[in-house]
């Protein structure tokens, strides 16, 4: 019976033991995966260089998609991921793409993007969508060497982008609009899909109608990042509320093409 007992207890003991190391085995994971998942969210996140935006193409089909929200999808083979975090590490000659902190597939730059081709993998991949082949070379110019233009050169800038815009909003219908903002941006949008995103704000377009008379005010200094130009301010609407205003620009034959907008209330 003595033996009995002390065999229960050892197993017991046992069970207590692998219970135990597989609770520290998932700490131990579960850290890990928060760790990473850190490393690569919004405070690290780098800004996909725009050479690169757009979807891409391969010679099998596969398809590459990379965004300036720093996101991306791709299709290759029986594989699919959609809304990835992805960072292009150029010294490494890597695209990678990682969710919920963990890596789900990488692609090897082996030629970065000249114009509309680049080659990942071996493979070519050509930019299939808002780019045009023909001259495509000099459509998007980098801005690394130039200035960041002053306040006087960006004011008309950004207050035709805020009287085109308010033109649209108070017809709801952005289908001109559309063709005057980039061509990396228009790779990433439709103008039915753009409709839909500003579909809130045109319900609400009268919070939102410009006093044409009123200047805008920049609320910082323009900022040029990664080729990326940023413009924040505001306006006055002709309820006499100021709109705080958030424009980004992309260098595109040789003009400041722009590449998002940002109201608020």
């Amino acid at each position: 019976m003595k033996n009995l007992a002390l065999n229960f207890l050892t197993k017991r003991n046992s069970r207590l033991d692998l219970a135990c190391a597989i609770l520290i085995l998932l700490v131990l994971v579960l850290g890990c995966s928060g760790g990473n998942s850190n490393s690569s969210g919004d405070t690290e996140k780098k800004i996909v260089p725009p050479a690169y935006i757009g979807v891409w193409t391969g010679q099998d089909g596969s398809t590459v998609t990379l965004r300036n929200d720093s996101t991306g999808d791709y299709k290759s083979g029986g594989k699919s991921v959609s809304g990835a975090a992805v960072e292009i590490d150029e010294a490494a000659k890597e695209i990678r793409f990682t969710l919920l902190g963990f890596d789900s597939g990488k692609y090897k730059i082996d030629q970065t993007p000249a114009g509309n081709k680049m080659k990942l993998d071996g493979m070519e991949y050509r930019r299939t969508a808002g780019f045009s082949t023909e001259d495509s070379e000099n459509k998007t110019d980098a801005a690394t060497s130039s200035e960041v233009p002053t306040e006087e050169e960006l004011r008309p800038i950004a207050s035709k982008t805020i009287r085109d815009f308010d033109d649209a909003l108070q017809q709801s219908d952005f289908g001109d609009f559309y063709t005057i903002i980039s061509e990396t941006w228009q790779s990433q949008i439709t103008a039915a899909e753009l409709d839909k995103a500003f579909a809130p704000i045109a319900a609400q377009k009268n919070n939102y109608k410009l006093k044409t008379d009123a200047p805008l005010v920049f609320s910082s200094k323009p900022a040029l990042k990664d080729d990326v130009l940023e413009i924040n301010g505001g306006y006055q609407n002709v309820k006499g509320k100021n709109i705080p205003f958030r424009l980004r620009y992309i260098k595109e034959s040789g003009d400041w093409k722009l590449l998002g907008i940002r109201l608020n209330p």
